[in-house]
C-alpha cells in the first residue's frame, strides 16, 4: 500500500482531469436536459390547483418552531451556522467533543459547477461550559474536496476525501492538523457523491466498517491493515449492541448483515450467498408533516400519497440504532432512519426474531421521531450521543439530489422555490427527554485504566465502544485493569460487558486460550456467537479449532453460523468431513452454506463429493438439489480447468439411482457455460475425464441426456479438434502458430509433468518457474534431444526418474515444444527458433546417452 504526503488544498492530476470532465458534463446538461431524465419518460407537472407552500430559509429559531416530536421528548439546537456549515456526518470523540465533516461544495448551485473546489473541512465543536450547546469551533483540516467520513484513531484523525483515506495528525496539541498522510486511494465520491464509500465506524470487533466500499480497516501495531468486503450500502451504517451491521439503500428503510461480511468476500465466486445485505420485513411508510413536491420523481404516481406527502422511503440514509434508554425504555434498541427528502427522521421498533432477520415495525404513537414543515430540513446523519440523547446532523439545504440524478421536473421545483440558495447553513439538533434525565458524559481520556474497564458495562453503547477503543489503543494497562478485564471476561451476569472485555483483550493481543474457550461454552447464545467470531483469530490453536468444529453442531442456529464463519479462515481441505456433516444436517440453511463455502474457495467440488456419498443423499430432496447446484455453480465460476475435469469425473461416477443429482450438477455446467445459448463456451479440460467415455456409452440418458451435451462442448489435449487456449498477445502470426503447435505436442509430456506444468513432487519435476526451463536455451534443448537422468534438484525437491528423449524428430517440433514450455505455466522466457535447435543438435552429435546435471554444466555452464 503506497504511503505519501497529502498537501492541503492541492488537487492531484487525476482530480484535475476528473474536474474537467465533470465541468463538461455540467455544461452539456444545460443544453440537453438533466442527466436524471430517462429517455421516453414523460414528466407531467403537478396539478395547477396544488397549493405548494413557500420554502424560505429559516433561522434556527424559526426552524425550531417547524418541528413535531412525540410526547415526552424535546428538541434542542446544539450548533448552527456559522459554527457549523453544510455538515454531512459527525462523531463524538472520547473527550466528549464533536467532530464534524463539512461538505459545502456539494451542489452549491443547481449545476454543481464548483463541486471539486477544495472547500471541505473537518471541524471540532466543543461545549466548554457543558450547558448542552456547542460554543467553539476549531477547523482541524480544510482544503478538502468532498470529504465524506471520519474516525478518531490513536494517532490522529482518519478521514475520507476521495479518492484518499488520510491520516491527519496534530503534532503540537493545538487542534489543527500539522501532518497529513495518504494511507489508501481506493475511495470514490468525486463523480457521484451519493454512491461511494463512507462510514469508518468503529465496531465491536475493533475494525472500522464502511458502507458502499470494498475495504474495511484497522490499525495494528501502528500499521493500517485492510480486508476485502462486499461494497453494499449507500449513505451511512449502524451497528446494534452485538456488532451486527445495518445499512440503508435509499429506497428501502433497512438492510442487515447476518454474517461478518469480510467472510463472504473470501470466495467471490459464491454469488448466490445468503445472510448479507438482507431486507428486514419493514413498514416503508414515511410520516411527513408537509407536502413533498420537491422529490426527484414526484411525477410518478407511486412516489407521493394522495395528499402529496412522500409515500415511501426514497432517500433513506444514516440509520442509527439507539443504544441507551435515556429517551425512555421503549426506545432502547430501536432504529432511527433519516429521510431528508421527506424532512423526517423515522422511528421503527427493531424486533428481534432470533436467527431470522429482525423486523421493522412502526409505532403508531411515534411515526417519525422528528418531522419538519421546513423543506430545507435535511437530516443526513443520526447517532446516539454519550449523554443518551439522539443527535441529528442537518445539512440544511434546498437541493438534496445530486446533479447526475436530477430530473428536469426537480430542477423546475428548485427554481420555482429558489431552493438553490443559501448554501452556507447547517444545524445539529439534539433530541432529549423533556425532563432532566440526561447525563453529562465524562471525559474518557482522563480516566484511569480501571475506570475505563468499568465503562465497558455502561448503559450507553457509544460510551462502551469509546472505552473499548481507548483500552485497545493504550500502550500498557495497569495490572489492576488487566485483572479487571479478565474478571469481566468470565463474569456470568454481564454477557454484553463480557463480550466487550473479550474483544478488548483480543484487540490488545492479550486474550488467553482459557478465557476464549470458556466463552465458547457460555449458556448465552449471543456471547457464544461473539466468542466464535473472536476465535477466527486463533485458528493456529488446535484447542480453539476443535471447539469451533464442535460449534458446527451448536443448538443455536445463529451461533453455529458464526462458528462456520470463523472456520472460513482455516484450511478447508482439513475439515471437509466436518463441513459436509454440518451441511448434511442442515441442507436448507443457505446462510450456513454461505459461511462454509466462503472458506472453501477451490474446494467446493471436494465438499460436494463428501456430501453426495452420504447415506441421506440417495434420496432426492429440494434442499439437497439446491445445495448441490450451488456448490457446482460456485466451483465452475472459479474457472479452474482441473476443477472442471474433476466435475466431469464426478458426473461419470454418480450411480444411476442418484440421477437427480447428476441432473442438478449437469444443469449448472450447461448454465454456467451457456451450452444452450447461441454462443456456448467450450469446457477446456487438461486431460480426458476418467471413465467419461464409458459412462456415456453405458448410460447414454443419464441426467436427461445433458452429459452428451456437455461432452459435445468439451475439449482436452489429444481429442480431435482440440486447440489450446494460449495467450498470444504481442506475438507475430508465425510465433503464435509455433506456440499452438507446441501446445499440441505437449500432450506427450503432460502425463508426467501434468497439464499445469507443476509435475509430481518427488517424481516428475515442475516446468513452472524451473531454472532448467527459464535459463539458457541450450540445456532445455539438450534435454529434449537426449533425454535426462538424475539426480537433480528443483525447488528443494530431489528427482531421479529417467526421462527419455522427446519423440519429435525435426527441429521445428523441438523449437515449438520448448517455446511452449518457456511461455506457459506463468513462465515468461524467450521463444526458441529451429536454428537454435539445429546448433545444439550439431554440438551433441558425439554425445552418448542421456544428459545429466553435470554434463549440462560441462557443455553449457548452466543447468
Amino acid at each position: 500500500m503506497g504511503i505519501c504526503v497529502y498537501r492541503n488544498g492541492a488537487m492531484s492530476t487525476p482530480q484535475r482531469i476528473q474536474a474537467m470532465m465533470l465541468l463538461m458534463t455540467a455544461l452539456a446538461s444545460t443544453v440537453m436536459g438533466q442527466q436524471g431524465d430517462r429517455s421516453g419518460e414523460e414528466q407531467p407537472p403537478l396539478p395547477d390547483s396544488l397549493d405548494i407552500p413557500a420554502s424560505p430559509p429559516l433561522s434556527p429559531a424559526q426552524a425550531m418552531a417547524s418541528f413535531t416530536l412525540p410526547e415526552g421528548l424535546s428538541l434542542e439546537l446544539i450548533a448552527a451556522e456559522p459554527l457549523v456549515i453544510a455538515p454531512v456526518t459527525s462523531t463524538f470523540g472520547p473527550d466528549g467533543r464533536l467532530w464534524v465533516v463539512e461538505m459545502p461544495g456539494y451542489m452549491s448551485d443547481i449545476d454543481g459547477s464548483s463541486e471539486l473546489e477544495p472547500t471541505g473541512r473537518i471541524v471540532l465543536l466543543s461545549d466548554t461550559d457543558q450547558d448542552g450547546t456547542m460554543d467553539t469551533r476549531q477547523v482541524y483540516l480544510d482544503g478538502l474536496v468532498l470529504p465524506r467520513a471520519l474516525a478518531i484513531v490513536e494517532d490522529g484523525l482518519l478521514l475520507v476525501a476521495p479518492p484518499n483515506l488520510i491520516l491527519a495528525r496534530d503534532l503540537d496539541g493545538d487542534d489543527q492538523a500539522d501532518e497529513t498522510t495518504i494511507l489508501d486511494t481506493s475511495f470514490g465520491g468525486l463523480d457521484s457523491p451519493e454512491h461511494a464509500g463512507n462510514g469508518l465506524r468503529y465496531g465491536l470487533d475493533n475494525w472500522l466498517h464502511c458502507s458502499q466500499h470494498s475495504w474495511e480497516y484497522r490499525f495494528q501495531d501502528g500499521m493500517l491493515q485492510r480486508r476485502a468486503v462486499p461494497s453494499h450500502g449507500q449513505w451511512g451504517l449502524t451497528s446494534d449492541a452485538w456488532g451486527q451491521w445495518y445499512y440503508t439503500p435509499n429506497s428501502y428503510p433497512l438492510m442487515v448483515d447476518l454474517l461478518p461480511k469480510h467472510v463472504v468476500a473470501m470466495n467471490p465466486a459464491q454469488r448466490d450467498h445468503a445472510g448479507l445485505y438482507q431486507r428486514l420485513p419493514a413498514d416503508q411508510q414515511v410520516h411527513s408533516v408537509r407536502i413533498n413536491p420537491g422529490v426527484n420523481r414526484a411525477y410518478r404516481r407511486e412516489t407521493l400519497n394522495e395528499d402529496y406527502t412522500l409515500r415511501h422511503f426514497t432517500a433513506a440514509c444514516s440509520p442509527a440504532i439507539y443504544l441507551d434508554d435515556v429517551l425512555g425504555e421503549s426506545y432502547a434498541g430501536d432504529v432511527f432512519i433519516c429521510e431528508p427528502a421527506g424532512n423526517t427522521v423515522e422511528h421503527r421498533n427493531l424486533v428481534d426474531r432470533g436467527h431470522l432477520t429482525p423486523e421493522l415495525r412502526s409505532d403508531p404513537e411515534v411515526g417519525a421521531i422528528l418531522a419538519s414543515t421546513d423543506e430545507r430540513f435535511r437530516p443526513v446523519h443520526a447517532q446516539t450521543g454519550p449523554d443518551g440523547c439522539l443527535y441529528i446532523t442537518d445539512m440544511y439545504r434546498g437541493i438534496l439530489q445530486h446533479k447526475i440524478f436530477m430530473t428536469s421536473f426537480l430542477r423546475e421545483q428548485v427554481e420555482e422555490r429558489e431552493l438553490d440558495s443559501p448554501v452556507d447553513r447547517g444545524r445539529i439538533w439534539r433530541i432529549r427527554p423533556d425532563d432532566d434525565t440526561i447525563r453529562i458524559p465524562p471525559d474518557l481520556t482522563v480516566l484511569q485504566d480501571s475506570q475505563l474497564v468499568d465503562k465497558l458495562i455502561d448503559s450507553n453503547g457509544t460510551t462502551r465502544l469509546l472505552a473499548q477503543q481507548l483500552l485497545v489503543e493504550r500502550a500498557a494497562l495497569t495490572p489492576e485493569a488487566t485483572n479487571r478485564l479478565r474478571e469481566l471476561a468470565v463474569s456470568t451476569g454481564e454477557p454484553l460487558g463480557r463480550t466487550h472485555a473479550l474483544w478488548t483483550l483480543q484487540g490488545r493481543s492479550e486474550l488467553t486460550t482459557d478465557l476464549l474457550l470458556k466463552a465458547m461454552i457460555s449458556a448465552d447464545d449471543r456471547l457464544r456467537s461473539q466468542a466464535y467470531h473472536i476465535a477466527s483469530g486463533h485458528l493456529d490453536n488446535s484447542q480453539v479449532t476443535a471447539a469451533l468444529l464442535k460449534g458446527l453442531k451448536d443448538n443455536s442456529i445463529s451461533a453455529r453460523r458464526h462458528a462456520a464463519s470463523a472456520l472460513a479462515g482455516a484450511e478447508a481441505s482439513e475439515h471437509l468431513d466436518a463441513f459436509a456433516e454440518a451441511m448434511d444436517a442442515h441442507p436448507g440453511d443457505k446462510i450456513l452454506r454461505t459461511a462454509i463455502v466462503a472458506g472453501a474457495r477451490g474446494d467446493e467440488l471436494a465438499l460436494l463429493s463428501e456430501l453426495i456419498w452420504k447415506e441421506n443423499w440417495i434420496e432426492q430432496e429440494r434442499s439437497r438439489v439446491l445445495l448441490a447446484k450451488s456448490l457446482a455453480r460456485t466451483s465452475l465460476r472459479q474457472k479452474d480447468p482441473e476443477a472442471r475435469l474433476a466435475m466431469l469425473e464426478l458426473l461419470a461416477a454418480i450411480p444411476e439411482d442418484q440421477d437427480w443429482l447428476a441432473l442438478a450438477i449437469s444443469e449448472e455446467v450447461v448454465s454456467v457455460h451457456g451450452l444452450r445459448t447461441a454462443n456456448p463456451r467450450t469446457l477446456e479440460l487438461p486431460a480426458e475425464p476418467f471413465d467419461w467415455k464409458a459412462r456415456l456409452q453405458d448410460v447414454p440418458d443419464l441426467a436427461g441426456g445433458l452429459l452428451r451435451l456437455i461432452d459435445t462442448h468439451s475439449m482436452w489435449p489429444g481429442r480431435p479438434g482440440y486447440e489450446p487456449d494460449i495467450d498470444l498477445a504481442g506475438l507475430t502470426p508465425e510465433e503464435a502458430a509455433q506456440l499452438k503447435h507446441g501446445a499440441m505436442l505437449y500432450t506427450h509430456c503432460s502425463g508426467c509433468h501434468q497439464p499445469n506444468g507443476l509435475g509430481l513432487r518427488g517424481f516428475y519435476p515442475p516446468l513452472a518457474d524451473s531454472p532448467f526451463v527459464l535459463g539458457k536455451t541450450e540445456p532445455l534443448i539438450s534435454i529434449l534431444l537426449k533425454g535426462m537422468e538424475g539426480p537433480l534438484e528443483v525447488d528443494g525437491a530431489m528427482y531421479n526418474q529417467p526421462m527419455p528423449p522427446a519423440p519429435f524428430e525435426n527441429d521445428d517440433d523441438i523449437a515449438a515444444i520448448t517455446s511452449f514450455i518457456r511461455r506457459s505455466f506463468d513462465n515468461q522466457a524467450s521463444l526458441i527458433s529451429p536454428e537454435e535447435v539445429s546448433k545444439v543438435r550439431k554440438r551433441l552429435m558425439n554425445h552418448q546417452g542421456p544428459m545429466t546435471t553435470q554434463s549440462l554444466t560441462d557443455l553449457w555452464q548452466s543447468p
